[in-house]
């Protein structure tokens, strides 16, 4: 990964990382800073489970998704009201290099879609 783009990566993780836990001071629940397929590697949404059962509700999460998956798909939680569950250093680092790596394979993505849908455009302007 371009060093650009890691350290402009590494500063949105930084600051979504930032609202997770001014959120959590404020409410006590537990705030999950997850993926936006599709944006080009570019947002973060920090969602709680009330949230994330919301979105569900209405479609925008597929239905089969469950509370389990949001722990194991985030880039980062925050502990419980009571302190518990939150991650450890080791484990940080780990979902840092899950999100590096996430933020490349969308840009790929689509960087792929973009080219096939201009290819497309071209064919279907020639005919």
């Amino acid at each position: 990964m371009n060093i650009f783009r890691k350290l402009k990566a590494s500063l949105r993780l930084r600051e979504a990382i930032k609202m997770a836990d001014k959120a959590h001071q404020q409410t006590g629940h537990r705030y999950y800073v997850m993926p936006q397929h599709g944006s080009y590697g570019k947002k973060l949404v920090v969602m709680d489970r009330y949230n994330f059962r919301r979105l569900k509700m209405k479609h925008y999460i597929q239905r089969e998704a469950r509370v389990f998956d949001l722990v194991r798909e985030c880039f980062y939680c925050t502990g419980y009201r009571d302190g518990n569950q939150s991650l450890s250093p080791e484990d940080r680092k780990k979902k840092v290099i899950q999100y590096f790596a996430w933020v490349e394979a969308d840009r790929k993505a689509t960087k792929q879609k973009r080219k096939a849908e201009k290819q497309k455009a071209e064919t279907n302007g020639k005919i």
